[in-house]
């Protein structure tokens, strides 16, 4: 399980021109995905990354590694 930096999800998401929806389907997770992905909650891995090449662009940058470490999501 991974988090996403936000604001770099939210930016990427802008730039992509797509609706979250549409976001999933080209990921091929459901839209739950993606907007836990946007609230910076945690998703498995294998769903990160499909996300992460929708929107083409590198999961490495993407991935919180402060709150990976404390076991942390947003909200909680």
């Amino acid at each position: 399980m991974v988090c996403a930096k936000v604001q770099v999800i939210i930016g990427a998401m802008a730039k992509s021109c797509l609706t979250p929806q549409e976001i999933a389907d080209k990921a091929g997770v459901s839209v739950n995905i993606v907007y836990r992905m946007r609230r910076g909650y945690m998703v498995k891995l294998e769903r990160f990354g499909r996300v992460c090449k929708a929107l083409e662009i590198d999961p490495d940058a993407v991935i919180d590694y402060d709150r990976l470490e404390t076991g942390k999501a947003a909200g909680e």
